[in-house]
């Protein structure tokens, strides 16, 4: 019986986190960049990754994350009018993770663009 307890609490618990961790991230859809943009993605839907890079924005808080090295790399976000706003380029060999703080930033539609070797990847994302 304290085995079955323990093993719910454990359930309650992840379950709790997964949960929570899903409401607050949005996952950015990367695709090949000069393609047109595919048809919207409802929250939470299984998508499947066809680039080894992941985005997703939380708040005000963009994150790039590169699931296998591709070399030096380059993220930069632009806002509706095409405009850079903020961009870091690194060694994926040292760096799996990228961090852009968009705090500031007013309301809108915005673009991450991810650059490495001959790929360029492109995800639209929202700031609300």
């Amino acid at each position: 019986m304290k085995i079955l307890k323990s093993l719910c609490k454990v359930c309650l618990i992840a379950g709790f986190i997964l949960s929570s961790q899903l409401s607050f991230a949005t996952d950015i859809l990367i695709r090949k960049d000069n393609t047109p943009p595919p048809t919207p993605v409802q929250p939470h839907a299984l998508t499947v990754n066809l680039y080894p890079v992941t985005a997703e924005i939380n708040s005000t808080n963009l994150t790039v994350s590169f699931e296998t090295t591709v070399g030096s790399a380059t993220v930069a976000v632009y806002n509706a009018a095409d405009q850079l706003i903020t961009y870091q380029t690194v060694d994926t060999d040292t760096t799996a993770v990228v961090n852009l703080s968009l705090s500031g930033q007013s309301a809108g539609d915005y673009v991450v663009r991810i650059s490495y070797g001959t790929t360029h990847l492109i995800g639209d994302f929202q700031i609300e």
